[in-house]
């Protein structure tokens, strides 16, 4: 008698007698097909979970952290609940870019932060592009200023895969609307320098 279980197939039956069901009833094939009965039994009746659910950042709130390195977009009610909430435990994260709904660095309307673990400073040259972010979840078309640490420079693009018509690198600026080409409430992804 066979038996087939999620590419399992068990073999039942009798093995002859005496010594031989001793060695049956003690070998290490006798386990592994217990286990693999046992295994069979776990995922039928959905008692075996093999992984939790992976937790998912909250994206809701108007201030919004991209970390670069998860590529996860954590939003909160303040700039510094969402560095929070991004956080990578007792190391602090470097905050390269902010980007601001209102002109003047105001936070009212909200803002997009861009950061990576640990301390990190951008080089001095705009060659190569050190990061693309094509992730602004709610803020795209919303920037309105734009301010940049770490040496860090920014170059917004309007279309969301950073390509198409860009604006210049940008230090900071409290009026993107004063960037050649007028840049307020444009941009949908951006690179960094």
């Amino acid at each position: 008698m066979y038996a087939t279980c999620t590419g399992f197939r068990i073999r039942f039956g009798a093995y002859g007698s005496g010594m031989a069901d001793r060695k049956w009833q003690d070998s290490p094939l006798r386990w592994r097909a217990k286990a693999a009965a046992a295994l069979a039994l776990a995922f039928a009746t959905g008692a075996l979970v093999l992984a939790p659910a992976t937790a998912q950042a909250d994206t809701t709130g108007d201030h919004c952290v991209y970390d670069i390195v998860s590529e996860e977009l954590t939003c909160a009610d303040s700039p510094e609940a969402a560095l929070a909430a991004n956080s990578h435990g007792i190391q602090a994260d470097s905050v390269l870019v902010r980007l601001y709904n209102d002109t003047n660095y105001g936070t009212a309307g909200g803002t997009h932060t861009l950061s990576a673990p640990g301390s990190y400073t951008c080089s001095a040259a705009y060659s190569p592009i050190e990061f693309t972010v094509t992730r602004m979840g709610s803020f795209v078309n919303k920037a309105s200023s734009a301010r940049t640490y770490n040496s860090c420079d920014v170059k917004l693009f309007d279309s969301a895969d950073a390509t198409g018509t860009s604006s210049t690198w940008i230090d900071n600026l409290a009026n993107l609307n004063t960037a050649a080409g007028g840049w307020s409430n444009r941009a949908s992804s951006y690179q960094v320098s």
